[in-house]
């Protein structure tokens, strides 16, 4: 990125564009091109970009300059919905489930430390959450290093249901005894 992003009108709809690597990429949802409010905002969230390329934190995949929609995250949100409808497994659809019933964004990294704690919160298991990142990093964009956490994998207490052989000798020859066959 040579410049800061700027600011543009596409048919009266306000546009943030960003040039990266040659191509231009864009951040829409913001207003209308004559809403002073909208085009303060625009301009924070161009001043934003530019500062974290400044700094050597710029997002590439811009996920964490998009404007919420609702108080959601829409491009990661939607990303999962077509995934879950396209490959009808159960793992996808849950993962679209899961983050819809989380209700908060997650567009850096303390939003995703906040939301894996948040399933680790709901009971889920560790393989479980392993499997649900790979979703949500496949549906990141060019974000991929949202969703990479080291998980420390815990054992959880494995009690069985199934009795020994000498157990079940135990059980039979106590039958036996004290119940009428």
């Amino acid at each position: 990125m040579r410049k800061a992003p700027s600011l543009r009108s596409n048919n009266g709809s306000l546009q943030v564009r960003v040039r990266i690597d040659g191509r231009d990429c864009f951040i829409n949802r913001l207003g209308r091109w004559e809403d002073p409010v909208a085009v303060a905002k625009a301009q924070a969230i161009s001043a934003q970009i530019w500062s974290d390329y400044q700094q050597g934190s710029f997002d590439r995949s811009l996920m964490a300059y998009q404007p919420l929609v609702a108080g959601k995250q829409v491009g990661l949100l939607e990303a999962l919905r077509v995934r879950a409808e396209s490959l009808r497994q159960g793992a996808a659809i849950h993962a679209y489930r899961l983050l819809l019933r989380y209700g908060q964004p997650v567009r850096n990294r303390s939003d995703a430390e906040a939301f894996l704690k948040w399933l680790r919160d709901e009971g889920l298991s560790d393989c479980t959450i392993a499997g649900l990142m790979t979703h949500y990093r496949q549906c990141s964009g060019g974000n991929l290093t949202l969703f990479t956490h080291k998980l420390r994998w815990k054992r959880r207490s494995v009690q069985s249901d199934v009795l020994s052989a000498c157990e079940i000798k135990a059980v039979l020859s106590d039958f036996k005894e004290k119940k009428s066959w």
